[in-house]
This record gives structure tokens, sequence and C-alpha cells, in this order.
């Protein structure tokens, strides 16, 4: 079995590129009906499904668990320099990892701006996307400082759930902390009334929503 990370991923790699994985799965799939215990492990030999894929597949899963960090923090990197303004300076540490914690409330602050990233690429069943973008943009309206607010998210989807989303805040924070859901209902939503629109045009209107392809093209 292969025991450093190259090795795992050659594996794979060849695996997945000499198939297509839908099509052989069906394959295997059809040869194993009315399969023996016999049968079986000749159809998962036949098809490369072996001890030694599985081993490549869990080392290269464990390791590229951290990817969605990475593209996070690359796409970050790339869009400070396209966005700070002559004279704005970075007053905190950059949250370029998964979440933020109490000394790093945002993904980016400035002296003039906070601003949140979504790198997501939403693709139509979105609900947890949906929930963790409405978030954010309650978070950054919550702000007191009177600077610029932005959250930044690809494509058209995010935007358009925030615009025209007749979905409930409440419903959209449902699984954010109790801290969180509390600060809401006092600073905007008592009666738990707004929908998702209705908070985006009211009380998070000064909130700029950047599509993040328009400074990193990669991301389209």
């Amino acid at each position: 079995m292969p025991n450093d990370l190259a090795a795992a991923v050659a594996v794979l790699s060849d695996f997945l590129t000499d198939h297509s994985l839908t099509s052989q799965l069906a394959q295997v799939e059809a040869d194993l009906v009315d399969a023996t215990a016999l049968d079986a492990s000749a159809v998962g030999a036949r098809y490369g499904l072996s001890a030694e894929l599985l081993a490549s597949a869990l080392a290269v899963r464990s390791t590229v668990g951290r990817l969605n960090d990475v593209i996070h923090a690359t796409t970050i990197s790339l869009v400070l320099p396209k966005i700070l303004e002559p004279g704005e300076r970075v007053v905190n540490r950059p949250s370029l990892g998964a979440g933020n914690d109490k000394s790093r409330p945002f993904d980016l602050e400035t002296d003039r701006r906070i601003a949140e990233f979504k790198v997501a690429q939403w693709k139509g069943a979105d609900t947890m996307r949906k929930r963790g973008v409405f978030a954010d943009l309650v978070h950054l309206a919550l702000d007191e400082s009177d600077r610029r607010g932005q959250l930044y998210v690809v494509g058209d989807l995010p935007a358009r759930f925030l615009r025209t989303s007749a979905a409930k805040a409440s419903w959209a924070l449902g699984r954010s902390s109790p801290h969180t859901r509390a600060r809401f209902g006092e600073r905007f939503d008592p009666h738990s009334e707004l929908s998702v629109a209705e908070f985006t045009s009211g009380p998070a209107a000064h909130i700029e929503l950047v599509d993040l392809r328009t400074l990193v093209p990669e991301l389209g």
C-alpha cells in the first residue's frame, strides 16, 4: 500500500484518469447482480477496486480536507492588492483559514472596511451555503464601527438569494449561535418577521455585495 502522499495521489489519479467514474460504477453494479462471494472478489479486482486504491483515496482525502482553507487563503491574498486603497491598512490579522475567533471577528479588517469572504461556488442545492452567507451578512450589519462593510461571494446565486429570497431570516439563522440570533432579534427583528430579502434591502442595505469573479477570474 502507498506510504506517502505522492504515491497515493498517483494511484488515485491513474484510476480516475483511466475511467469515467460514473459509468465505471454502473458497470460494477451491474456485474454484482447475482454475484457470489467469489464472484464479488473477481468483479472488484477486474475494475481495480483494490485495497491499494482505498488506502490511496483515504490518504488523499485526509490531506486535501484542508483544500478549502488553501482556496480561501489564496483568494484573500490575491484580492487584497486589488482592493486596498492608497493609505488603507490592515489592522488585524486576516482570518485566512476556516472560521473566525473572538480576536478576529471578520475575515478582513482594515482601518476603512470590514469584509467576509464566501468562496464556495454554488450549485443550486445550497441550503447550508444560504444559511452561511446570510449569517455573514448579519454579522457585518451588526458592526457599529462605521467602516465600510463588504461581503465577497462567487457568482450570481448568492447575491440573488440574499436580494430575492422570501425565506424567513429566522430560518436562515437556524444553525447560527444563540448569541447571534439574540443579537439579530434585539437589533433588527424582535418579532421574527423579516425575510432574507427584506433584511438585505433594509438593515443590511449598506453592505456591499461583491462578485469575486470580477477580481479573481480563476473562480469563474
